[in-house]
């Protein structure tokens, strides 16, 4: 076996030498490259993990904010219309106060015109009556003068 390997120049110690370098080369850079590249891999691959456990998060938030939204418009809703029925029926009271006090105001002008009406009736009946009696002195005067020319 031995003529075998000088046949082809191989020496048996260069080999073992080789053996070693290569396990020496493999030693450093598996310390040296592969460890250091795969604590990189390990580190990216946990900030993917956040990333996307972050991601989750805020679409659960996204959909809950969603719902909290929802909510409170419905709840607005709701209590903009309770304010808008109380708002109309303040105005129907208050429009029914106005309404009366307004007819209680026209009943006393329509009384006041009333007494005011009959006041003048009464002042120009009198009126009447004074131009009536009047009248009926220069008519007697009248019919005297004749009489005694």
């Amino acid at each position: 076996m031995v003529e075998i390997l000088h046949a082809f120049g191989i020496d048996w110690r260069l080999i073992v030498i080789q053996v070693f370098n290569f396990a020496l080369l493999m030693g450093v850079l598996w310390y040296f490259l592969y460890t250091p590249v795969m604590k990189m891999i390990h580190d990216r691959e946990e900030k993917v993990k956040k990333g996307v456990q972050d991601a989750e998060d805020a679409a659960s938030l996204k959909a809950n904010a969603e719902e909290e939204r929802s909510k409170i418009l419905t709840e607005a809703n709701k209590d903009a219309s309770e304010v808008a029925l109380k708002a109309k029926e303040f105005a129907d009271q208050k429009a029914v106060s106005i309404i009366a006090s307004a007819e209680t105001k026209a009943e006393g002008i329509v009384k006041d015109a009333g007494a005011k009406g009959e006041e003048l009736k009464k002042k120009m009946e009198k009126e009447g009556e004074a131009e009536i009696a009047k009248l009926a002195v220069l008519a007697a005067e009248r019919v005297i003068k004749e009489q005694s020319s």
